[in-house]
């Protein structure tokens, strides 16, 4: 039976025309503009503008098998901001011959995964629930990123220009997002057509600064060593 023969029959018994399995999707893509504070006074656009978190919300997806990768090299998270799919593992590896202590005290996820140097295995932490999970060392207080568990794989992280493209968003009503360290998110709702193209312009303030943190028993962590030039 045909559609439109389907949408006669059911109209006649005073029932709905069931919806499409399948919604088809489109292409998102487009500019976010980082506004920093300027020198004296009033923001301004940063010439930097990479390191944003550009992801749709209104539907789910099933994560992937394979595990994202969080590495820390130099004593420092790379990459800063991390973007998931929520029931994906991170894979924590250790490049330095250092130890390190990955851990988070976040609410949605706290985890501790121990110490371990570059020549132990990597040691992994599974995301379930959709949400910011900022990520500590507790051994070196500048080491922070941010795991952001997202609702489906329709995500991008900016470059320098700004610059982003999402393919293969669910056609429909959705929000898009827009997210950076230091920044409130702001979002877009857009009705999306199947194989559609959207254009959007995001702007976000860079304004805020990003406290201290404690380490994993919420004691301070201990003073730099000091030199005294002998």
């Amino acid at each position: 039976m045909g559609r439109l023969a389907l949408a006669l029959l059911l109209a006649a018994l005073g029932l709905a025309v069931p919806a499409s399995a399948d919604p088809g999707t489109g292409v998102v893509r487009g500019k976010v503009t980082v506004l920093k504070k300027k020198l004296f006074g009033g923001l301004g656009p940063s010439g930097d503008a990479s390191g944003v978190v550009v992801y749709v919300t209104g539907y789910g997806a099933p994560a992937p098998e394979q595990a994202a990768v969080l590495e820390q090299e130099n004593e420092r998270f790379v990459p800063r901001v991390l973007p998931i799919v929520a029931g994906q593992t991170v894979s924590f590896p250790n490049r330095d011959r250092v130890y390190h202590n990955v851990f988070s005290v976040s609410s949605i996820e706290p985890f501790d995964l121990g110490q371990y140097k570059s020549s132990d295995p990597p040691r992994a932490q599974a995301f379930a629930t959709p949400g910011l999970v900022p990520v500590y060392c507790n051994i070196h207080p500048q080491m922070i990123s941010y795991v952001v568990v997202l609702e489906n794989d329709a995500f991008a992280v900016t470059g320098e220009d700004g610059a982003f493209e999402l393919r293969g968003v669910r056609a429909g009503p959705i929000a898009l997002n827009a997210w950076l360290p230091g920044a409130q998110r702001v979002t877009k709702q857009l009705e999306l057509a199947p194989d559609a193209e959207a254009t959007v312009e995001l702007e976000l303030a860079q304004t805020q600064t990003v406290p201290p943190h404690m380490r994993k028993d919420g004691t301070p962590y201990p003073p730099p060593p000091s030199y005294d030039g002998d």
